[in-house]
């Protein structure tokens, strides 16, 4: 199956040329049974320079962009990624708003905001400049902004299909959506022509990694946490955040009660007794052991103070506390940790 692109020219006002971006429909049932592939690069410049024309851009403008697009064997080579960065690039040459959110993509944000209203609403600059948003907000870790303008992009109508499904699995896998992470997967690596390597090495052991994952157990519990550090490191702490926080706590009585479940279990299985002082009727007890409870059971009150240690270890004891929890899970787990207290603590 081939990808196909279908443009209608219509003949408007003084003779100049309004190019539709259509979607392909030819041999195409859903994304599962088609071929995505970059269109003609030909096709593309011709619909971008009608657009050009229509925007009113004065000669030295549409002279530069046109030397950008002037070599068929150099557009031939490029990658989607990077006939995208081209696409947008000749918008900004003529259009303010475009050249603005360029300009706003150098920093660390936030975007500038682009009205998608006369020109700016066609699909061939409003899917691109979607889709180059995205791209950024993916790179700088919004995934539940990027991913929202992912699902509202064809790989029909853009010149970037790899990177469209590469990209959206990205936010997918971060966002634990194993599921749907692992469809978006396999559009890219089954049904995508032309998908640059170093997408094709990350998907393969993503795909992978996605298959081998569970909804539950340390590990996922320790990424759920990387996700609200991640969060909180973008200054997020809304309603996504408490609910991943609530999932968060949830999960570890999950597992804490499984545990106690397991010990509850295994002391059953071998027979054990908790009780130190039990023994079997008529057998003598050991002269060295201490019977009875002469004492009122009352234990010394300790003046336990906010001093940053782990309640009453001493410092030998807390260090071997937290080698062991640096060995059984990720790096960054004590600092996630740390940062969830202290939130916590400022909102009560």
């Amino acid at each position: 199956m081939t990808l196909a692109k279908h443009h209608q020219w219509l003949q408007v006002g003084a003779g100049l040329i309004l190019a539709i971006w259509l979607p392909a429909s030819i041999l195409r049932a859903d994304e599962s049974t088609s071929m995505f592939a970059c269109p003609d690069t030909r096709d593309v410049r011709t619909v971008l320079l009608h657009w050009i024309a229509r925007a009113g851009a004065d000669q030295a403008a549409t002279e530069e962009v046109l030397s950008n697009w002037s070599d068929d064997a150099e557009l031939m080579q490029l990658s989607g990624e990077q006939l995208l960065d081209l696409l947008v690039d000749s918008f900004a040459r003529v259009d303010p708003a475009s050249q603005r959110l360029i300009q706003s993509t150098w920093g660390s944000g936030p975007l500038e905001e682009v009205v998608y209203d006369g020109l700016r609403d066609l699909e061939i600059y409003r899917c691109h400049v979607d889709l180059y948003r995205a791209r950024w907000l993916t790179q700088h870790r919004y995934y539940d902004e990027a991913l929202e303008i992912y699902n509202q992009l064809s790989p029909d109508n853009v010149v970037d299909p790899a990177g469209l499904f590469f990209y959206r699995a990205v936010c997918q896998s971060e966002l634990l959506q194993h599921e749907q992470a692992l469809d978006s997967l396999s559009l890219l690596l089954d049904h995508t022509l032309e998908v640059p390597s170093r997408f094709r090495t990350i998907a393969t052991i993503l795909q992978k990694e996605l298959g081998g994952r569970s909804d539950d157990g340390l590990d996922h519990v320790s990424r759920m946490m990387s996700d609200v550090g991640r969060r909180l490191d973008l200054g997020r702490s809304g309603k996504r955040v408490q609910q991943r926080e609530e999932e968060v706590i949830a999960a570890i009585d999950r597992l804490l009660e499984q545990m106690e479940n397991q010990n509850q279990q295994q002391s059953g299985s071998q027979g054990g007794n908790p009780n130190p002082n039990f023994r079997p009727s008529g057998q003598a007890a050991p002269d060295s052991r201490i019977h009875g409870a002469p004492g009122k059971g009352d234990a010394d009150l300790r003046d336990v103070k906010e001093t940053g240690s782990w309640g009453m270890l001493d410092r030998q004891e807390e260090t071997r506390a937290r080698e062991f929890i640096q060995r059984q899970f990720p790096a960054n787990y004590l600092d996630i940790i740390s940062e969830y207290s202290r939130r916590i603590a400022e909102q009560e």
